[in-house]
């Protein structure tokens, strides 16, 4: 498997603790550098709810990735890629650029 930045996969996020975002199917987008992905056996990701609302920079509406699609950026984690599933598709370019300034804004980057 090819994981490439901007991509969505389902990831077993199972155990979670407290607050974490938990499901062993969640829909996450990967947010880590496809160069990163292809060296590493961990990669970044935001899990995605259709639960959420949307609200900026916290919580951020992806509707390419599905109409009520929010991308948790407060969710943000590295999962090894043994915990990928299915891959789903991939956030259009439009949606990638509000996510990457709001992962900018949400870390003060």
């Amino acid at each position: 498997m090819e994981f490439q930045r901007g991509q969505i996969y389902r990831f077993n996020l199972e155990p979670a603790r407290g607050s974490e975002q938990q499901g062993v199917a969640r829909p996450c987008v990967l947010l880590s550098l496809t160069p990163f992905n292809k060296q590493f056996r961990t990669v970044g990701i935001i899990p995605l709810s259709s639960s959420a609302r949307a609200y900026e920079p916290v919580a951020v509406a992806v509707p390419s990735a599905g109409d009520t699609s929010v991308a948790l950026v407060y969710q943000y984690r590295a999962a090894d890629k043994t915990r990928a599933g299915r891959y789903i598709g991939e956030l259009s370019p439009n949606d990638m650029a509000r996510l990457e300034s709001a992962v900018r804004q949400y870390l003060g980057l």
